[in-house]
């Protein structure tokens, strides 16, 4: 264990080892399949709850089980080691059996993003030749137009009733347009069929249904955004998820058995697969599974089923704090978990008060990474080590135990010591093994150093402190290069603008208009702010002026009521740049509407 700088260079000294023990530094992720690894962990309290579903509530045995007779199914339909298997559902107690069956028989579970296009949707499935996709009854309609351009020859419908008792299933009737059509075709296409029709296909299937541990052997997929260009599939394999699985269990013990943790981060990305999902339930963790993301679903599942740990984007929280019953206790809260878009010191003390307030013993914790990555790279934790708290407001926290973070100058790719901004890289035994089929993509994204280290590119402009705490800036990419050709970032603009006490989110971006890049700024003020606006919003354009370059003050801003969210709850800045109207300009002491 490193105790102090020795160097100045946050990737030799690795300062943040002083905050974890003697376990977590020698943890050693298992060498075996995910499912193996889940069921070593459980299989001596097989009567313990694994998963909850709208109040039905499935053990470990129940879970293995299903498992089994899901892995026998797909064996029965030629399903092999190696093979891919595509699911569009969100999170219901099949998706769990199918990708740990997957990992099971030694095949890839790959979670096509049902928000995508169809025709996105199309592309990614045809790329891996996959012969089975499972669809959720509730989203069929997003794949319905383009299956029959698909490679697929086995389509197997699951029920969003599934698992509920039969009365329940009996009184809930679809509501979904498509609906007729998915009835149609289940009567007279050979190809689809319901879940429960395909599980009696393996009854006769071998017994032995377990392939051999390989090591970087594939078992999930999971896909970039695609905003940028085609979405990459993004190959997590059961070394790099059991890797993640280990940093926790020996770094963070505060996930524990039979404590509930609230899955509701989409099971199709990372974060929401790896670290809300197979994680707590390798660690014997309940996983109160809520398909239906949603701000609304966020704030009611934390009243109904009182789970220990919740995580969720900083604009849920903020949903929460402002539609939770304000008598409701949180003192059942052992780990308020946030992640995946910038969170203001000033706001990060806002939820804290708010948790405070009700009874929650703990600060709201946070953690930063990327799909590619394992999802959580650094973490913060409530507890006290010998060398201190490891949390400060406003870092992301510490890396994982496993994990080296630094900041790389981006012109010359030369380490940068403690305090100075550049690219944050990451080397950690979590990460991708590679994009799907994209080997140019896989080869820009990592790179080794001299000392055969595998990094990462993050994207992500920031720093660390000299106690190994990870601050981010914002993205490396949201910046704009002016006339005299100088890059301004976009994330500097938005600090100055939430430097004003009135705003509560900022968001800046760029339009391009007659071949010129202007940027603009969408503002959201605080709840109860009585002011005068255009006063306001003089006083935040002379500071503008004051403190950035003149060409990245904004030449327009706008003030808005809420913003857009993404499915994966953060806001939905791509959408901002589409809006062209409504504006207000200021040229001296005149404020005019504009639009562009």
């Amino acid at each position: 264990m490193c105790e102090e700088k020795k160097t100045g260079y946050p990737s030799i000294d690795k300062p943040w080892l002083k905050y974890y023990d003697e376990e977590a530094l020698h943890a050693q992720p298992a060498a075996c399949t995910v499912y193996q690894n889940i069921y070593r962990h459980n299989k001596e309290h097989l009567n313990d709850t694994a998963l909850e579903y709208f109040g039905v509530k499935i053990s470990f045995s129940k879970l293995f089980e299903q498992v089994e007779v899901c892995a026998k199914a797909l064996l029965h339909n030629g399903v092999r080691p190696g093979d891919c298997v595509t699911l569009c559902t969100s999170g219901t107690p099949e998706a769990v059996y199918i990708v740990l069956a997957c990992s099971k028989i030694g095949a890839l579970a790959n979670f096509v993003n049902p928000m995508f296009q169809p025709t996105q949707i199309r592309d990614r499935i045809n790329e891996t030749n996959a012969s089975f996709l499972f669809v959720l009854d509730k989203l069929y309609s997003r794949i319905s137009s383009i299956v029959s351009e698909t490679c697929i020859q086995h389509l197997v419908v699951l029920p969003a009733t599934a698992s509920l008792p039969a009365p329940l299933r009996i009184l809930s009737n679809f509501k979904d347009p498509a609906v007729p059509a998915l009835k149609q075709a289940l009567k007279t296409d050979c190809k689809y069929c319901l879940w429960s029709s395909f599980l009696k296909t393996g009854s006769s299937s071998p017994s032995s249904t377990e392939a051999p541990y390989q090591k970087d052997t594939p078992v999930v997929m999971v896909y970039s955004s695609g905003t940028t260009g085609a979405s990459k599939g993004i190959v997590l394999t059961n070394d790099g998820i059991n890797a993640t699985i280990a940093q926790y269990e020996t770094g963070f013990p505060e996930v524990s058995r039979q404590k509930k943790f609230l899955h509701i981060v989409p099971i199709w990305f990372s974060s929401g697969i790896s670290i809300s999902l197979l994680m707590p339930l390798c660690l014997g963790a309940s996983c109160i599974l809520e398909p239906l993301f949603s701000p609304e679903n966020f704030t009611s599942d934390i009243e109904k089923y009182s789970p220990n740990y919740v995580f969720g984007a900083t604009s849920l929280w903020l949903y929460a704090m402002e539609h939770l019953d304000k008598n409701h206790d949180l003192s059942f809260l052992i780990c308020p978990i946030t992640g995946g878009e910038q969170l203001l010191p000033e706001t990060e003390l806002q939820i804290n008060n708010f948790l405070a307030a009700h009874h929650c013993n703990c600060g709201l914790q946070k953690g930063w990474g990327m799909c590619e990555l394992g999802a959580t790279v650094t973490f913060t934790s409530s507890g006290i080590t010998p060398a201190g708290p490891r949390n400060k407001i406003g870092s992301t926290g510490i890396p994982l135990p496993l994990a080296t973070v630094s900041a790389f100058d981006p012109e010359t790719g030369n380490e940068l010591p403690y305090g100075q901004r550049g690219e944050l890289q990451v080397s950690t035994p979590c990460c991708m093994k590679e994009y799907y089929k994209n080997p140019t993509a896989t080869a820009a994204f990592f790179r080794t150093d001299d000392e055969g280290r595998k990094w990462g590119h993050t994207g992500d402009i920031g720093y660390l402190d000299e106690d190994g705490f990870v601050y981010i800036l914002g993205r490396a990419v949201d910046y704009f290069v002016d006339s005299n050709q100088k890059k301004n970032y976009l994330f500097e603009i938005e600090n100055v603008i939430q430097q004003n006490p009135a705003v509560d989110i900022c968001e800046v971006v760029v339009l391009n208009v007659n071949g010129s890049s202007l940027p603009v700024a969408h503002i959201l003020l605080k709840k109860g702010f009585s002011g005068d606006s255009y006063q306001l919003l003089k006083t935040i354009h002379a500071h503008c002026q004051e403190q950035l370059p003149a060409s990245a003050v904004p030449c327009a801003y706008k003030f808005r009521d809420s913003f857009a969210v993404k499915p994966s709850g953060k806001r939905d800045t791509e959408a901002l740049t589409h809006e062209r109207t409504d504006y207000l300009s200021i040229t001296g002491d005149e404020i005019r509407s504009i639009n562009f």
